[in-house]
């Protein structure tokens, strides 16, 4: 193959074949092939000339997966500069090479390891506290110099949690107590990641607050036998039962640990500016650990399908490389998992202990929650703002977001977690036009187009009659329409959106899966270029 004929001028058929030669050639004697050749694939990904082919894709796939292979396997270090390159420019330019490519970076190893997970054992005789004696334990948290939240006053709850304030106004005492049905075990590891975090966060190149946890007797889990758990309105039905009753594990933190960035209360909420550096301490911090490999595998929860949880391998969980419907994104971006101290809900982080594939789509769930949070930002100014007008239209809210702080939020999140993942700054522009980007998500997440949910036969059947009630109820069905449904006898369509996109169809906004896709493997390859390939030289893709 010539370098001026390229991959251009030929058939698709001819084209695919010699992608997979070359393939072969690179698996088994990276050594013999030709600049000429790299130049060809690169072109390939460059000028996307079989776009109307349905197998594109996977032709483009291919041949970036064979740069890819010579970026690693290459003697020559200049060809091998040269491939990276090609993949990596066909990143920023719109078209099907573009996924392909992201798909063939995101296999790159990246010899991340994280360390091992903490291993807490709670024992088996686990001590038992007052509410009284377990708060006196509480001490106040250092808070930096500046203005400072004050904590609410009173008790009150945050999902699973009671809180209330200490004498300094600035700090909150939380007792988090077990869910019905879960392993105890994961209190104490949700301590033991306080404990490890808190001897990070010192060297991270963002502030991060971590919680200090409250032992009792030595131990971070034991027994709250008089937990004011209805006064704060607190369900003890929804909480561990039995031998498990009234577990959990303490913490002290400051009084802001519990706010959002996406709130607006009665004094208002984040400003712009405020907003942005928020999402940029956030995703530095959420990309710095990754490369550490200490994974948040929830910044928010995000489903493809909550309601068949129970009967799907995937438990409903979101997997955006499949680009399928995304459940309730506004419920899901309600509480998320970070705030102005930094990522919170340590019950969520893990260690990565590989495939590094996995660490690609940990990338892109951090990348993704990010967006949808800031998207959020703009809905949550009128919260009551939902779903279908009374004469059944979409409700649009679209004059609520500033498209082009949406557009400064999406090149913050993208610029700060590539230079916490990689380890450097990003070169040049991001990978992405962030105003197209911006005005794309302001027309899906501005008008509630998809709000319905399919109760499937099978997924009532699932369930028993109490728990079938408990359900529509919990969608907002009122009580006599609930009545008026039998389990088992049809599917049942309830308006539980917005979502984003139609009952188990696609995404109604691919160019946010693109943003996520694309993103993800720019940090990638960042990393990927720190770690094995600074010395090459900076060559030109052909």
């Amino acid at each position: 193959m010539s370098q001026h004929q390229g991959l251009d001028g030929t058939d698709f058929q001819a084209a695919y074949l010699a992608v997979r030669r070359l393939a072969d050639l690179a698996r088994t004697r990276p050594g013999e092939v030709a600049p000429e050749s790299v130049a060809a694939l690169a072109g390939l990904l460059a000028h996307a000339p079989h776009d109307r082919q349905p197998q594109a894709r996977f032709l483009y796939r291919d041949a970036a997966s064979v740069l890819m292979g010579l970026c690693r396997k290459a003697p020559d270090r200049n060809l091998a500069a040269r491939a990276f390159f090609g993949v990596d420019a066909a990143l920023a330019r719109p078209g099907k090479p573009r996924m392909a490519a992201s798909e063939a970076v995101g296999a790159l190893p990246l010899c991340v390891r994280g360390p091992a997970p903490p291993e807490p054992d709670i024992g088996d005789d686990l001590p038992t506290v007052s509410w009284n004696d377990l708060l006196a334990l509480a001490e106040p948290v250092p808070v930096p110099d500046g203005p400072a939240r004050t904590a609410p006053a009173g008790l009150s709850r945050a999902g699973r949690t009671l809180t209330t304030p200490l004498d300094d106004g600035r700090t909150v005492f939380a007792v988090k107590f077990a869910r019905r049905g879960e392993d105890p075990a994961g209190l104490a590891l949700e301590a033991a990641w306080m404990d490890h975090l808190a001897a990070l966060a010192p060297d991270l190149p963002a502030p991060f607050h971590v919680p200090r946890p409250i032992l009792v007797a030595g131990r971070p889990v034991f027994r709250v036998h008089d937990a004011p758990l209805g006064r704060a309105g607190l369900d003890p039905a929804a909480l561990a039962q039995g031998p498990h009753a009234g577990l959990a594990m303490a913490y002290t933190a400051r009084a802001d640990y519990f706010t959002y960035p996406n709130e607006h209360g009665p004094e208002g909420g984040l400003t712009g500016e405020e907003l942005l550096a928020v999402l940029a301490q956030n995703a530095l911090l959420f990309g710095r650990l990754a490369s550490r490999g200490i994974v948040h595998t929830a910044p928010i929860p995000l489903f493809h399908n909550r309601v068949q949880r129970e009967r799907r391998a995937d438990a409903g969980l979101y997997d955006w490389r499949r680009m399928g419907r995304l459940d309730r994104w506004l419920f899901s971006t309600r509480f998320p998992n970070f705030g102005t101290t930094g990522p919170r809900d340590f019950e969520h982080f893990a260690s990565h202990q590989g495939p590094d594939t996995a660490l690609y789509r940990s990338v892109g769930d951090h990348l993704l929650g990010l967006a949808l949070v800031t998207g959020s930002y703009f809905r949550f100014k009128d919260p009551d703002r939902v779903g279908l007008a009374a004469d059944g239209r979409p409700v649009d809210a679209r004059e609520l977001f500033d498209p082009d702080l949406f557009a400064a939020g999406l090149a913050a999140i993208f610029t700060a977690y590539f230079e916490g993942f990689a380890g450097r700054p990003a070169a040049g522009a991001p990978p992405f036009d962030a105003d197209a980007l911006a005005g794309r998500l302001v027309e899906e997440m501005g008008v509630d187009r998809h709000m319905v949910e399919i109760v499937r036969v099978a997924d009532q059947e699932a369930m028993d009659d109490a728990a079938f009630a408990a359900f529509l109820a919990g969608r907002g069905l009122p009580p006599e329409e609930v009545a008026g449904h039998r389990r088992g006898e049809k599917d049942i369509a309830l308006p539980t959106g917005p979502h984003l996109g139609e009952f188990n169809g696609p995404i109604s906004a691919p160019e946010l899966i693109t943003f996520t896709a694309v993103a993800a493997a720019k940090c990638v390859a960042g990393r990927y270029f720190a770690q094995h390939m600074a010395q090459a030289p900076r060559c030109p893709a052909s």
